[in-house]
């Protein structure tokens, strides 16, 4: 059985990528995964998926900024030597970020692995047998081409499905007037963004404003999005062959 890593930051990212991919690309939920990776603390989280013969390890590092000290507890660079691990995907936020320091910031973590944004990278190392095998790295940073966090992602989402678009832009309307004199918190965009949500799902579902994110989560209709299709594409290739840039094979 192939193995897949995915690691995201938040215990919200897990979520909403669980559910598109069991939704758009047929992934079923499993109770437990090859590599025995569970939470180490109520911060993390980790989600195990099946599809014929691959599984897909989905965790939550716990945060922004937590994915290097994720890697180290859980001896992920490790993992990669001795486990049959084929592919090792990371999401992050881009809030102010170039793609270029995000991607020499996760490498840092990584041991030597080469990663970069946009594209499927093929990595040769050796495995605690002292064999040659190769890891496919893939960075997705989100949103694609604007600052921002996941919350970003999930208002152009909504902007796209007919029977949201209405309440999401009244709702960024009315976080836009609070913003100068009664909340001025709310001009910094990760800040807005989540207000920008947390205020659409309230008002969208309040039986369940007070109950957890997935319950919220799978009341929407996310394959109706274009632009979250767009930027989700990259995930059509868990499980199945990907399609690696070779300009870019073993790059160090």
């Amino acid at each position: 059985m192939m193995t897949e890593l995915v690691l995201v930051e938040g215990v919200s990212d897990v979520l909403l990528i669980s559910y598109y991919l069991q939704k758009i690309y047929g992934w079923k939920h499993e109770n437990s995964n090859m590599l025995g990776m569970t939470a180490n603390d109520a911060y993390e989280h980790v989600e195990s998926l099946a599809k014929e013969d691959s599984q897909l390890i989905l965790c939550g590092v716990g945060g922004n900024g937590k994915f290097a000290s994720f890697v180290e507890k859980h001896r992920v660079n490790t993992m990669l030597i001795e486990k049959n691990i084929a592919s090792l995907m990371i999401v992050t936020d881009r809030d102010e970020d170039t793609d270029g320091k995000i991607a020499r910031r996760i490498k840092k973590a990584l041991a030597g692995l080469t990663i970069r944004a946009g594209r499927w990278i093929s990595n040769d190392i050796t495995d605690s047998f002292g064999q040659s095998k190769s890891i496919n790295t893939y960075l997705l940073v989100v949103p694609n081409d604007e600052k921002g966090a996941l919350e970003r992602v999930i208002i152009n989402a909504l902007k796209d499905i007919p029977e949201e678009s209405d309440l999401i832009r009244e709702v960024s309307t009315f976080i836009d007037s609070l913003k100068v004199e009664i909340v001025p918190e709310l001009c910094q965009t990760n800040k807005s963004d989540k207000a920008t949500v947390g205020t659409f799902f309230s008002i969208k579902n309040p039986q369940n404003a007070m109950r957890s994110f997935v319950t919220i989560v799978s009341k929407i209709d996310w394959s109706s999005s274009e632009s979250l299709r767009q930027l989700f594409l990259p995930f059509q290739y868990l499980g199945a062959e990907k399609l690696v840039d070779e300009s870019l094979l073993n790059e160090k």
